[in-house]
């Protein structure tokens, strides 16, 4: 049908398809004259595979006559996690150093291939912010224990679903020995914050499961206020590590609030899993539709994990993608939290 319309003189696709577009070889057979791409530049060097953002920072290295070349693009939402100034960028098995970043143009200058004997690390701190859910079904009413007789695993609070913004603020970098990780130093820099629309899913976790987090005994003087910090926290990693038991994913296609000891803002008690794409990917629409099983299967690994350390282990409670390095954790208080959560346990 394509082939008609060119041989036609395109009078039906107009501008869509120009004359330099397709064409086929006349010599050839008539059985096999298929139509190819003729048309320039070549598609496939405009489409970035690494890319799929608009907005996009590209990373440039001076060259010996002074100007400037493109190694690499990334995406603007990534960008801050790979280049900032003083940052080891590698590249086809080459280590670069970001020297200045232009934040007008989306330009990062760098220097090399260079020989260092360390690598850098972003620090930053993420904060998930919702908006009014689209979706939510009502808890259950200890009255009717037949209201939704087809679910095994009840929650006490609903869950909800929907958009959400993902902030991400970037406080500086820190530099670690190659090979080792030895810590070397920490640097503290300014930068811009960075935010994204995704979708989300989370429950409230009510004032009589955190009162239970109060009932706990007392571990090293802390407050039952920080135990409740940890144990969300906890609840939320373990949520996120058993969440490709039910959904396609993995624990790194989502995120959570990840709490770390400075923070002083107040957090709505939740628990909550966002995408990490822009606009979402469909796995926090997935998690709300079993919601209470993943809570059920989290709580379930805590209890059968066998370690003693207070912060657990990345068989229950730890994240090797927690961006606050599995700081503000506590196990005990996160499998209570995930026990009040769950109806008749």
């Amino acid at each position: 049908a394509v082939k008609r319309l060119v041989d036609d003189g395109h009078s039906k696709l107009g501008c869509l398809l120009p004359s330099t577009i397709a064409g086929s070889d006349p010599t050839a057979p008539g059985s096999e004259r298929e139509l190819k791409f003729i048309g320039g530049p070549t598609p496939w060097k405009e489409v970035s595979l690494r890319c799929i953002d608009e907005a996009r920072w590209a990373i440039k290295v001076q060259q010996d006559d002074g100007t400037l070349k493109t190694i690499e693009e990334v995406e603007e939402w990534m960008a801050f996690y790979q280049i900032y100034e003083g940052a080891t960028y590698m590249n086809n098995g080459r280590t670069y150093l970001v020297r200045s970043l232009d934040l007008d143009s989306r330009v990062a200058v760098a220097r090399g291939p260079i020989r260092v004997d360390y690598y850098t690390q972003v620090r930053d701190r993420t904060d998930i912010r919702t908006s009014a859910p689209l979706l939510a079904y009502n808890p259950i009413d200890p009255t009717k224990p037949d209201a939704i007789p087809q679910r095994k695993v009840r929650l006490i609070a609903p869950p909800h679903y929907g958009p959400a913004t993902v902030t991400k603020s970037f406080t500086g970098y820190r530099k670690y020995r190659r090979i080792t990780g030895q810590f070397l130093d920490s640097v503290d820099l300014q930068m811009p914050e960075v935010s994204m629309d995704t979708m989300a899913c989370w429950v409230y976790v009510p004032e009589e499961v955190q009162q239970l987090v109060r009932g706990l005994p007392k571990h090293d003087f802390m407050p039952w206020e920080e135990r409740l910090r940890g144990g969300l926290h906890a609840a939320s990693h373990a949520v996120c590590n058993v969440l490709p038991l039910y959904c396609q994913c993995s624990a790194g296609d989502v995120y959570t609030e990840c709490d770390y000891p400075a923070a002083t803002r107040f957090r709505p008690r939740t628990i909550l899993i966002a995408d990490r794409s822009r606009g979402g990917n469909g796995v926090s629409l997935q998690a709300y539709g079993v919601a209470a099983e993943l809570l059920g299967m989290a709580l379930r690994m805590i209890s059968q994990c066998r370690c003693s350390n207070f912060r657990g282990c990345p068989a229950c409670v730890q994240m090797l993608s927690c961006g606050e390095h599995n700081v503000v954790l506590d196990k005990e208080a996160g499998r209570t939290i995930l026990a009040g959560m769950l109806a008749g346990t």
